[in-house]
């Protein structure tokens, strides 16, 4: 209905001419609304009294839009360890890590519950100092690359303040190599000196800048169908009504993707479970009509039960599932991006994508695995990762069970590096020009509102 309502008005057409900080602050929090409506729907279902409750209870708690000089910022997340868990980031600093804050001095519970209520055994020891240990394994555990423990010898009154004994701990240190000193007289006369300002933020840069570019396989391809287009969805981040035919793809992805990750974990999964887990990744969104939702929904699930019974049938030992990867295309381009599934290693690799498109023809199967930009980007991956091309690409159709099989070529990848390397000067150089034509526009989202989409006559 939002969706609607601001392309009627033609307010979604304004905005995705924006030009200036302001136009992407607007359009920054109207991606960001979306993105609470599409959560509350997920909670709440898409009734729309229930929703606009939920949205007066967000509004009450504050909803701030977002700050102008933030648009184009590096953001730093502030989070408490609770909210942090199965989240991770190259650098984390905990703070506060003082005896009596962490671990925090025990205080019984507002209400105790008896003993005979609780099925779990209850463990021996201090169970407080215990669980808080464990809250600061996940804390520390949540850096990739650089952890930072800080604490200070003053929060306010006379009392010096110890370092915490997890500090201790995790660093293997006796308490006697963290004595707290107390500060000398000039560095607390050097505490009142008046700070000097922060240099303002410049708005997002148009040149070269010093953090490298960031590309992955949809961005890259996005750029190279229509730099406009790449402008929309990720520099404006132009709120788009998600069609139907991705809802279905995306959800039945995802219940084959926790199919392999359980049986490479060891767990089997069930029919049922595999069916559940389609359904808990269904959005509704983008179908016609609530008959058409049902519909694909059923198709949905009669596919995956044909593909449960293939597995059954002929069982598949996947060697690796979604597995992140990044490689430096040059100094200051880093490609990353995620391998569907890979089977084998080295030469022998065997990388596989899946896709929902019905394909009903070999021969289409491999032309579109030969032509398709994002497995030549995974063989480019994987030469970089591991000095050798992998022995072939697949995209495995799921409507149809075909395979579709291209083996690359060190040629091959010399034009994807090329077409990379290409799409990286564009949108260094803020070349966002539109490259409208009839097959790209007509599967383009943002066709509606783009005054260079091609329109048959």
């Amino acid at each position: 209905v939002l969706y609607q309502w601001l392309q009627e008005r033609g307010l979604l057409t304004e905005l995705a001419h924006a030009e200036t900080t302001d136009d992407a602050a607007w359009l920054e929090s109207l991606g960001q609304f979306f993105d609470q409506l599409r959560k509350v729907e997920d909670l709440v279902g898409g009734s729309l009294p229930e929703i606009v409750q939920h949205l007066e209870l967000f509004e009450a708690m504050g909803n701030e839009p977002v700050e102008v000089d933030d648009i184009w910022a590096d953001r730093v997340n502030v989070l408490t360890i609770h909210k942090a868990k199965g989240l991770e980031f190259g650098m984390v600093f905990m703070v506060g890590l003082i005896q009596g804050r962490f671990p925090s001095n025990r205080r019984s519970d507002p209400i105790e519950l008896p003993e005979a209520l609780i099925s779990d055994i209850l463990p021996s020891g201090d169970y407080h100092l215990q669980e808080e240990r464990r809250l600061f394994y996940v804390g520390m555990t949540r850096a990739k690359e650089r952890l930072h423990l800080t604490a200070a010898l003053h929060y306010g009154g006379k009392s010096i303040r110890k370092p915490s004994r997890f500090v201790l701990e995790a660093l293997d240190l006796p308490a006697a190599n963290l004595k707290p000193r107390q500060p000398s007289a000039v560095e607390k006369i050097e505490r009142s000196a008046p700070q000097r300002p922060l240099p303002a933020t410049s708005p997002k840069p148009t040149s070269s800048a010093a953090a490298p570019l960031r590309l992955d396989a949809h961005g890259a391809d996005d750029y190279l169908t229509c730099p406009l287009k790449y402008k929309y969805s990720h520099v404006l981040r132009v709120p788009v009504m998600r069609h139907h035919l991705v809802i279905y793809g995306t959800a039945v992805h995802r219940a084959v993707e926790e199919y392999f990750r359980r049986k490479l974990a060891g767990a089997a999964m069930t029919e049922a479970e595999l069916l559940t887990m389609l359904e808990r990744e269904w959005r509704h969104e983008g179908f016609l009509s609530r008959e058409h939702e049902e519909q694909r929904l059923e198709q949905a699930r009669s596919l995956l039960r044909q593909f449960f019974a293939r597995q059954q049938e002929r069982p598949e030992d996947p060697g690796r599932i979604e597995e992140k990867f990044k490689f430096r295309l040059s100094p200051d381009v880093l490609v990353s991006g995620r391998f569907d599934r890979v089977d084998g290693e080295g030469a022998e690799a065997v990388i596989i994508d899946y896709k929902t498109s019905d394909v009903r023809e070999q021969a289409q199967a491999d032309r579109r695995a030969r032509e398709s930009f994002q497995l030549q980007l995974y063989a480019l991956a994987w030469q970089n990762l591991f000095g050798t091309l992998p022995k072939r690409v697949e995209l495995r159709f799921l409507e149809s069970n075909l395979v579709g099989a291209a083996y690359p070529e060190a040629e091959d990848l010399v034009k994807t590096y090329e077409q990379l390397a290409e799409a990286a000067a564009g949108i260094r150089a803020g070349d966002f020009h539109a490259k409208p034509s009839e097959v790209a526009c007509q599967r383009c989202a943002f066709q509606p509102i783009c005054p260079f989409a091609y329109r048959p006559r």
